[in-house]
C-alpha cells in the first residue's frame, strides 16, 4: 500500500538518468561546439532535445548531484561542499524517494552514497548497486565505464525480474575525472606531438593547486615518464571522453535491443566540467567559469510524449534558453504526471519544449569546496564574485564580469568598464540569496571542505 498523500503517476514511462562525471559541455558535438569526441551521444541527440545553456547550480560533485536529485537550489538543500560535514535534511524528499513512493522500481548504479559520507544519495532506491572505489579509484584501479556497464547488466536483470513495473535507473560514469588513464588507442586519436616538449611542470609549479597536483601519484608518474606537454594531458582527457562515449553507446544499444526506447525517458547530463589549464586551473573542477559550470543536458522523450509535444519541438532540436540542473527532477516528474513538490525551485523543461516558457531570466551557481564564490548569468552577461580569498590571488569581494556572447572564453574582465552592469548583476544575485537563504547563507555558514594548501 502506498503512503497517504502519494499520487500515482498518470503515465508509466520508464526513466533512465545517465550522468558522466566531469564532462565539459564543449566535448559534446551536438551542442554546436564542433567536437567529435562523442559520436554516440551525438546520435542520441538526433532523437532528443538538447539545452545549450544548461548550468550546474552548485559545484562540484556533491552539490551538483544533490541539486539534480532534489530539484532545488543549494541555497535550500544546503549542500554547498563536496565531502562536507552537512547532511541533507530528511524534510527534502529526493527524486528516487518520490518515484519509489509512486510505485516505481528504483535502481542506482553508483558509489556516491557508499564512499563519500553522503548517504542521502541512496535514499529511495530499492536496489543500490555499488560500483566501488573511493570516488574513481578502487585498489589502485580506475572505476571505468566497462565496469559500470557490467553493473548495469545486473540492474537490467533486476528490471527483467520485475517486468510490468515502471522503473527509474540512475547510472553514474566517472571516466573523464582525474586521473585520466584511458586505453592507449584513445589517446592516439587526439595527440600526435612530442609529449616531452612543453612547459607543463612550470605551469603547475606556478599555482598552489598545481604544486599540490604534482605530489599526486598520477601526475608524478606522468612527469617521471617524461610528459611535459599540457596538450598531451588534454588528449588524455579527450581519450577518457571518447572511451566513455563508447560505453554509453553500448548502453543505448542494449536499451534499444531490449525494446525499452519507446516507453523510456532518457536524460543525459553531467555534474560539472573540468579545467584543462584555462584560468590556470589544471585538471580539477573549481572555478565558476563556463568550462566548469556549463554542462550537457540531453533529454530523449518517450514516443507517446513526443507525439503529444510535436516532433518538430522534441526530436533533434536545440534550445538556447537559460536552464539549470534544478530543472531535471521537475521535468521528470512532469513527464510522468506526478505533482512537483513545492520545495523544488526548478522549472519543468517540458514547458520550454512546448513553447510555454523561455527558461529562466537568470541562472546561478556557487562553490565552497576548494574556494568560495558565487555566479549569476543574465542574457549574455555573467558575473562571478569571490566570497573568500583564494590561492590564485583574488581577495574576498573580487568580481569578474564577462560578455559570454563576445568573449566565450572569459578572457576579458569588464567589471570596471561596465560597472553599471556589474552592479545590476550583483544586486540581482544578492536579492536571490536573501529570498532563498535569508540570514543563513551556506557560503558564509559553512567552511570550505577541501581547501588548497
Amino acid at each position: 500500500m502506498l503512503p497517504l498523500g502519494i499520487i500515482m503517476a498518470d503515465v508509466r514511462y520508464n526513466v533512465i538518468l545517465i550522468a558522466v562525471d566531469t564532462l565539459r559541455a564543449d566535448r559534446v558535438g551536438c551542442l554546436g561546439l564542433n567536437y567529435l569526441t562523442m559520436p554516440n551521444v551525438d546520435s542520441l541527440c538526433r532523437d532528443s532535445v538538447a539545452f545549450t545553456n544548461h548550468y550546474a547550480a552548485g559545484i562540484p560533485t556533491h552539490p551538483s548531484f544533490t541539486t539534480i536529485f532534489t530539484g532545488t537550489t543549494p541555497l535550500r538543500h544546503n549542500i554547498v561542499c563536496h565531502d562536507g560535514k552537512v547532511q541533507l535534511s530528511r524534510s527534502i524528499r529526493t527524486l528516487p524517494q518520490i518515484l519509489n513512493e509512486a510505485g516505481y522500481l528504483t535502481i542506482a548504479v553508483d558509489n556516491l552514497a557508499t564512499h563519500l559520507n553522503a548517504g542521502w544519495f541512496a535514499w529511495g532506491y530499492r536496489y543500490y548497486i555499488d560500483i566501488g572505489g573511493i570516488a574513481v579509484i578502487s585498489n589502485g584501479i580506475k572505476v571505468n565505464g566497462e565496469y559500470v556497464n557490467a553493473k548495469v547488466k545486473d540492474a537490467l536483470e533486476i528490471i527483467n525480474r520485475h517486468r510490468g513495473e515502471p522503473f527509474f535507473l540512475f547510472i553514474h560514469y566517472w571516466d573523464p575525472h582525474t586521473p585520466y588513464i584511458p586505453p592507449k588507442p584513445y589517446v592516439e586519436r587526439f595527440y600526435r606531438g612530442d609529449y616531452t616538449r612543453g612547459d607543463l611542470v612550470s605551469r603547475l609549479n606556478s599555482t598552489a593547486w598545481g604544486r599540490l597536483l604534482l605530489k599526486t601519484d598520477w601526475m608524478r608518474d606522468l612527469v617521471n615518464s617524461g610528459v611535459n606537454d599540457p596538450d598531451y594531458v588534454r588528449a588524455l582527457y579527450d581519450g577518457e571522453v571518447a572511451y566513455v562515449d563508447e560505453r554509453v553507446g553500448e548502453l543505448l544499444k542494449t536499451i534499444g535491443d531490449l525494446g525499452l526506447l519507446d516507453d523510456t525517458l532518457i536524460v543525459f547530463t553531467a555534474d560539472h566540467g573540468e579545467g584543462l589549464g584555462e584560468h590556470n586551473v589544471y585538471y580539477d573542477h573549481h572555478g565558476l567559469y563556463e568550462w566548469d559550470v556549463k554542462v550537457p543536458l540531453i533529454i530523449r522523450l518517450p514516443d507517446r510524449l513526443i507525439d503529444e509535444v510535436g516532433r518538430g519541438r522534441a526530436r533533434g532540436v536545440k534550445y538556447d534558453a537559460l536552464v539549470q540542473n534544478t530543472d531535471i527532477a521537475p521535468t521528470i516528474l512532469d513527464a510522468l504526471g506526478i505533482k512537483i513538490p513545492e520545495y523544488m525551485t526548478g522549472l519543468s523543461l517540458l514547458k520550454v519544449i512546448r513553447g510555454e516558457s523561455m527558461g529562466h531570466d537568470a541562472v546561478f551557481s556557487l562553490e565552497n569546496t576548494r574556494q568560495t564564490a558565487r555566479m549569476i548569468r543574465v542574457g549574455d552577461w555573467k558575473l562571478i564574485q569571490w566570497i573568500r580569498d583564494d590561492t590564485y590571488g583574488r581577495r574576498s569581494g573580487h568580481i569578474e564580469l564577462y560578455n559570454i556572447a563576445k568573449d566565450p572564453t572569459e578572457s576579458r574582465n569588464m567589471a570596471v568598464e561596465e560597472g553599471d552592469v556589474a552592479l545590476r548583476l550583483l544586486g540581482l544575485m544578492e536579492r536571490r540569496y536573501r529570498e532563498l537563504a535569508g540570514a543563513n547563507d551556506p557560503l558564509i555558514m559553512q567552511e570550505i571542505s577541501l581547501p588548497i594548501k
